[in-house]
């Protein structure tokens, strides 16, 4: 009869036994390093104070997102049963994030925002597969899903304007993009 471990990989999260870097972790950390050079670049194609603004608010929430990943993946190991496929759906969801941080207050405010979304729905999901033996941890992950809903859903509808309500100044993409379907 076979026993778990002899049964291949599990669709579970497995504590950390070695403090080491995987590849996938360094390969994960190098998507989130072209985000953070796209954000860059945005403030250097706009030197103003509302370019500036943007990259800050673009930059405050890949760090947001990066934080919460390099603390969860050197708790659990990345390599193992199911945390990795949620790393590589993270990472293709990223990927999206970082090639639409350019337009992330124009035209592609919302696929920004849709797949940061991505972003974070799988870093709950890792939540959840490490805390599916701690009642009290998967309370906690509860909170932060909702958090993390919030802020997504704040960044969605932003998506759907222009000016102050994104972040910078001008007319309503709402009123241009849909009045006149209406």
């Amino acid at each position: 009869m076979a026993t778990a471990e002899s049964r291949g990989p599990r669709l579970t999260a497995v504590r950390r036994e070695k403090e080491q870097v995987t590849p996938l972790e360094l390969f994960f950390d190098l998507v989130f390093v072209l985000a953070f050079t796209q954000a860059t670049a945005l403030m250097a194609d706009q030197p103003t104070w509302e370019g500036l603004a943007k990259g800050l608010l673009i930059l405050g929430v890949m760090w947001w997102s990066w934080v919460g990943y390099a603390w969860l993946t050197s708790v659990v190991d990345p390599e193992e049963g199911a945390v990795r496929l949620v790393i590589f759906a993270a990472m293709a969801a990223l990927l999206v994030v970082s090639l639409a941080i350019p337009e992330a207050f124009d035209d592609q405010a919302l696929l920004f925002a849709c797949a940061y979304g991505g972003v974070r729905a799988a870093h709950i999901a890792l939540f959840l597969l490490a805390s599916r033996e701690d009642e009290g941890l998967r309370h906690a992950v509860g909170g932060l899903a909702a958090s993390t809903a919030i802020g997504v859903g704040l960044l969605v509808a932003a998506s759907f304007f222009d000016g102050v309500v994104q972040g910078g100044s001008g007319r309503s993409r709402w009123r241009s993009t849909w009045a006149g379907r209406w």
